[in-house]
């Protein structure tokens, strides 16, 4: 198997590169997490959007559909939406059932750029190794896909694809990697364990402990807590049956 690691948006290869290919995209601060625990509380869908005006369009289109709207513009919530990009927000309570147009400054774009592949996993912190053993079953070539933070690289983020990688190879299942890989897979193996303190290190996690985000820092910091597979496929995000 090879998995190779981009560390951003605008590094994820296009379509014609991902043919063949499994993606999996990460943006562990916060919106892949946001997804994973809307999912896991029962959300129906989440549908990535680019722009809050094209959010807003869609459910206007759509009335009968009921769309809950989450995301986030500069870390907060966007005027005239229903939720923000913390993934505390989207409890049982509130998503079940309910479909929702999500669109946030980086981890929306990286999904959508990523769907040349021929399946395109969501991934966090809180599902890593569950996505990391899934990609070993299929034994297929790989590209991890970094949102990053405003086009650049990011610690959080990094972190998760060597999980990813960590959980994908085995005493005899040995896993290629880029130079990337290889830094992400040393960075996991340094902060396993202690995972919340790399996302305080970063510099989108000081940026949320400022904006007094600190309970969603330590809620993404979670490694394995859930083993869902989310897989965006056919325009929105579901659960892989």
């Amino acid at each position: 198997m090879r998995a190779d690691v981009y560390p951003t948006v605008v590094n994820i290869p296009p379509a014609e590169e991902l043919a063949g290919r499994v993606a999996v995209v990460i943006d562990v601060l916060r919106a892949t997490t946001t997804i994973c625990t809307a999912l896991a509380n029962g959300a129906d869908t989440v549908v990535p959007i680019l722009s809050p005006e094209e959010a807003f369009q869609v459910a206007r289109d759509n009335p009968d559909r009921q769309f809950l709207l989450g995301g986030e513009r500069k870390a907060v919530l966007i005027p005239g939406f229903h939720c923000g990009n913390s993934p505390l927000e989207y409890t049982e309570a509130r998503v079940k059932g309910r479909p929702i147009l999500f669109t946030t400054t980086n981890g929306t774009r990286a999904i959508r750029r990523a769907a040349g592949a021929d399946r395109v996993y969501i991934a966090s912190l809180l599902n890593a190794p569950a996505v990391g053993r899934e990609l070993a079953r299929l034994e297929v070539d790989v590209a991890i896909c970094c949102a990053g933070t405003h086009d650049q690289f990011s610690l959080e983020d990094t972190v998760c694809a060597g999980a990813i990688l960590e959980y994908m190879a085995g005493p005899d299942r040995p896993v290629e990697t880029n130079d990337m890989g290889l830094v992400a897979r040393e960075l996991f193996r340094r902060y396993d364990g202690r995972l919340a303190d790399l996302l305080h290190l970063s510099s989108h996690g000081q940026n949320l402990v400022r904006l007094g985000m600190q309970d969603d820092l330590l809620f993404c910091a979670q490694l394995g807590t859930l083993t869902i597979l989310p897989v965006f496929t056919e325009g929105q995000v579901v659960l892989l049956e």
